[in-house]
């Protein structure tokens, strides 16, 4: 007879009772994308327009620890570790990504000129170790994370691993997922008062929003007043749609409070390299770096070298062409643009109402009029991939507190665009021709 004598720690049974919810819905959607035959827009990797330049550099150094014609070895260590905090040059080059895009003529001047001189940088394994180590950095048993509401289901995730609470403001779908400084405050008097770090999320996922000024300055003004600690999850910055909503970086209206994470893998399209980093205060990244030397170590070393003179090409793009923003979109934002046009047109005409999408790689759409389904997204994303139209997307419904019960959207449906051209088309050619 087999015994099992192994006893799972609190946190892991708690993880395991998580999962048996939303995890469990999530590894059944997503375990649809793999049929023969589905179009996957579910999970939000891009197919398309990983950076050449990144590419070219990342093949260079993992060739330079080799023998030259000459017999000299231009690398020896090409190929090993590398610092924990990241290489020299990535450190270098995302350093000087947010100080010569950052705009001085919004929120504080004065205070952004000094705050990027007392921040520095440091090389996760990803945006998502960035989370984990910021979250460990930051928080204590009994202390609360706030973030609005759908989420990133990591917020939630990593909230549970510091044995802290997830307090989430509601966005509502028919106001444009627009947040107010009095929904942050309503939140605030509900929770226990013990928020330390607002989470923000723009563009944003799961809904496409883009923060305004006046959101940003609404958030700014809430930090401040709380003593609360702003980490903006800002990896979709350089896709944007509309130029008159560009991307504004919170820091611009938070400098001495704001820590930035950005990542490879939505910045250039390298989902598979896992190269993120964080920026902001010395003090915050030499205590997340402690926690990601006990995480992974350090990251990729050639990797780094390839994201690097990407972050460069950037500047230097920047500097040629005298842009005036301090975030632009990047070449692929147009195609996601029309992607997204090209994608609401065929759930609009299959009876899904459309919300507008303004940037990242999501659109969201309410099956709520869909009859067949009973406006069930869950029941929707399932005979969506399974039935006739053979595409895969995913219910809101991991992007919610599950500790909200039955307060949560049951309507809504995302679904990737940051997918080839043909790859849309094909999608949208099948959800008009099977409508639900």
């Amino acid at each position: 007879m087999f015994v099992d004598c192994f006893e799972l720690s609190k946190l892991a049974l708690k993880f395991q009772t998580q999962n048996k919810g939303p995890g469990l819905l999530w590894n059944e959607i997503t375990a649809l994308s793999r049929e023969p035959g589905v179009i996957d827009l579910g999970q939000g990797y891009p197919d398309f327009g990983a950076s050449s330049i990144a590419k070219q550099h990342a093949k260079r150094a993992i060739s330079s620890d080799e023998k030259t014609l000459t017999g000299a070895v231009i690398d020896p260590r090409a190929n090993q570790y590398a610092p924990i905090p990241g290489s020299t040059d990535l450190l270098e080059a995302v350093e000087r990504y947010y100080k010569e895009t950052t705009t001085s003529d919004r929120g504080d001047s004065d205070a952004i000129l000094i705050d990027c001189e007392r921040d520095k940088a440091l090389v996760t394994t990803s945006a998502t170790e960035a989370l984990y180590v910021i979250f460990r950095a930051l928080l204590d048993r009994g202390d609360e994370v706030m973030t609005c509401s759908p989420f990133f289901p990591w917020y939630l995730a990593h909230a549970t691993v510091t044995e802290s609470t997830l307090i989430d403001v509601p966005l509502v779908a028919e106001d444009g997922f627009v947040l107010t400084e009095e929904m942050l405050d309503l939140a605030w008097e509900k929770s226990e008062k013990k928020v330390k770090i607002f989470v923000h999320c723009s563009p944003h996922n799961p809904t496409g929003h883009v923060s305004s000024e006046a959101e940003l300055k609404a958030i700014a003004n809430f930090c401040r007043r709380n003593n609360v600690v702003a980490l903006a999850d800002e990896v979709y910055e350089r896709t944007t749609f509309f130029t008159n909503k560009p991307h504004l970086r919170l820091r611009d209206y938070l400098p001495e409070r704001t820590v930035t994470i950005g990542t490879a893998s939505k910045l250039f399209n390298l989902s598979g390299w896992r190269i993120g980093w964080i920026y902001g205060n010395r003090k915050l990244i030499d205590s997340c770096n402690t926690f990601h030397s006990y995480a992974s170590f350090s990251s990729p070393t050639p990797l780094q070298a390839g994201v690097a003179e990407a972050l460069n090409s950037i500047c230097d793009e920047r500097e040629r062409e005298k842009k005036k923003r301090a975030v632009w979109p990047d070449e692929n934002a147009q195609i996601l643009q029309e992607n997204a046009t090209i994608l609401a047109e065929a759930l609009t005409s299959s009876g899904c109402k459309v919300y507008p999408c303004e940037g990242g790689f999501f659109l969201v759409a309410s099956v709520k009029n869909i009859k067949s389904i009973q406006g069930d997204a869950v029941k929707y994303c399932k005979k969506l991939a399974r039935e006739g139209a053979l595409v895969s997307a995913v219910p809101l419904t991991p992007f919610y507190n599950p500790d909200n019960g039955d307060s949560n959207p049951t309507d809504l449906v995302r679904f990737a665009i940051c997918k080839r051209r043909e790859t849309i088309l094909e999608a949208a050619r099948r959800i008009k021709e099977f409508p639900l």
